[in-house]
């Protein structure tokens, strides 16, 4: 797989308008949840993309929206590293 393809990685889903890549986390409780956004807002910081987010108590939508018709190897390196994220989260 190209890393500048929009291949949608295990468990996202494309968009086509806006291109975009979507995930729902779900969590236990309101502490993994929060634990969780904590985890993106540290891994935004360091990799200086900001997701869109909507989140309730016990799940977290991550929305990776991306320019034109290539995710790049940034967006794909988030997108992984925020399932790494909720794995430590989840335990």
């Amino acid at each position: 797989m190209d890393d500048h393809d929009t291949a949608v990685l295990p468990g996202w889903t494309q968009q086509k308008r806006p291109p975009a890549w979507n995930k729902r986390f779900d969590f236990a409780d309101y502490a993994q949840t929060r634990g969780f956004l904590d985890g993106l807002t540290a891994l935004s910081e360091t990799s200086g993309y900001y997701p869109n987010l909507n989140f309730a108590r016990t799940h977290v939508v991550v929305t990776i929206s991306f320019d034109g018709d290539e995710a790049g190897p940034r967006l794909r390196d988030f997108a992984r590293e925020a399932d790494a994220c909720a794995q430590r989260i989840r335990g």
